[in-house]
């Protein structure tokens, strides 16, 4: 299928399906004198020989965060130039959503800014491949580093998932569900219901699909992020901290984040708006840590959560809150309140 955006100019086609990689990509390369492939070491390996066969000379990326890194977006850049890159080229940027940040920033920043397509190959990089954002990490954070730079299309390919190990459906799981939660309660419960016994891509395919939809609506109405744009942003305030302090996988920390952001809501909301006890043991069942919660130090979350990108004083910590399945809003919670909270969420596990 295809999902068009509908800004007022620069529009791309996100391209899904099996086996499309190699016949998309040779529509678009037809109109650049020149083609540069950003390739995930991981991803090359496991498919030189076949998705990837017809891809000559890539530019390696390190797989993971470590592609995000200073030293790696040198390597990139100077990867690049030393090839003779010019603005009438095309960079494709192949892997996940470290390597499609990573390489969407190399391509908005050299030569001030180069086109490139995104082909993400995780289920996390669903997510991730959509919406402009580009950034490597910083020492003080993730993502703090950064651009919005559209691409010029993304091509998922959904073959490029079936070599994926169960960790990583794990991983993009996360984003899978907070899709989810933004959406609908029909959602959330229908995506519960064919995961009951186990997380498959099978299982998984059509909340894909809607996940993407669910982001389009809210980049096209805020690609900046100063409004509902925000909302994507639901379980990653506490699981960017914990990803970076503990250094879990992100989706498995959004997962964390997404418990206490229900536990949260119901806290500030002074109701039961989540049945905490059937998302804990939901989650518990498929392998997610939730009990690592109850172990985190408050002191190093503050500090971590206090360097978020939404947050606008240093006396409080901007949140994205549920009112219901599907109603979201920012709120800014003081930083007394908030350790509180941490406190609190850690006595009721």
């Amino acid at each position: 299928m295809e999902i068009r955006t509908s800004y007022a100019a620069d529009n791309y086609t996100i391209h899904v399906d099996h086996g499309i990689l190699e016949s998309r990509l040779a529509d678009y390369s037809a109109d650049y004198d020149a083609v540069y492939f950003l390739v995930d070491r991981n991803v090359y390996q496991l498919y030189k020989d076949s998705v990837l066969s017809f891809i000559d000379s890539p530019i390696i990326l390190e797989g993971g965060e470590a592609s995000k890194s200073f030293d790696a977006f040198k390597h990139i850049t100077e990867s690049l130039l030393e090839r003779g890159i010019q603005r009438h080229h095309l960079i494709v940027v192949v892997g996940g959503g470290a390597a499609g940040d990573a390489g969407g920033f190399a391509a908005a920043t050299v030569l001030r800014g180069v086109d490139y397509i995104q082909v993400p190959t995780t289920l996390l990089a669903h997510d991730s491949s959509i919406g402009a954002k580009t950034a490597i990490n910083s020492t003080h954070g993730k993502n703090l580093i950064g651009v919005f730079y559209r691409p010029k299309a993304v091509i998922y390919d959904l073959s490029l998932l079936e070599t994926l190990p169960q960790d990583e459906v794990l991983s993009g799981f996360g984003e899978v569900f907070k899709h989810a939660l933004l959406k609908d309660e029909e959602t959330v419960r229908d995506l519960m219901a064919e995961t009951r016994g186990e997380i498959t891509l099978d299982a998984l395919k059509p909340f894909i699909i809607s996940g993407i939809e669910t982001k389009m609506h809210h980049v096209l109405n805020d690609e900046k992020e100063s409004g509902i744009r925000k909302y994507l942003n639901l379980g990653h305030t506490l699981g960017h901290a914990i990803e970076y302090r503990y250094k879990m996988p992100h989706g498995i920390a959004v997962v964390l984040g997404l418990y206490f952001t229900m536990f949260l809501s119901n806290e500030v909301e002074g109701r039961k708006i989540f049945d905490l006890d059937h998302f804990r043991e939901y989650f518990s069942h498929h392998g997610y840590p939730i009990h690592k919660l109850k172990s985190i130090d408050e002191d190093e979350m503050m500090s971590l959560m206090g360097r978020d990108k939404k947050n606008q004083s240093r006396a409080a910590t901007g949140f994205v809150l549920m009112k219901s399945i599907g109603q979201c809003h920012f709120i800014e919670i003081e930083n007394t309140e908030l350790k509180k909270y941490l406190s609190y969420l850690k006595e009721s596990l």
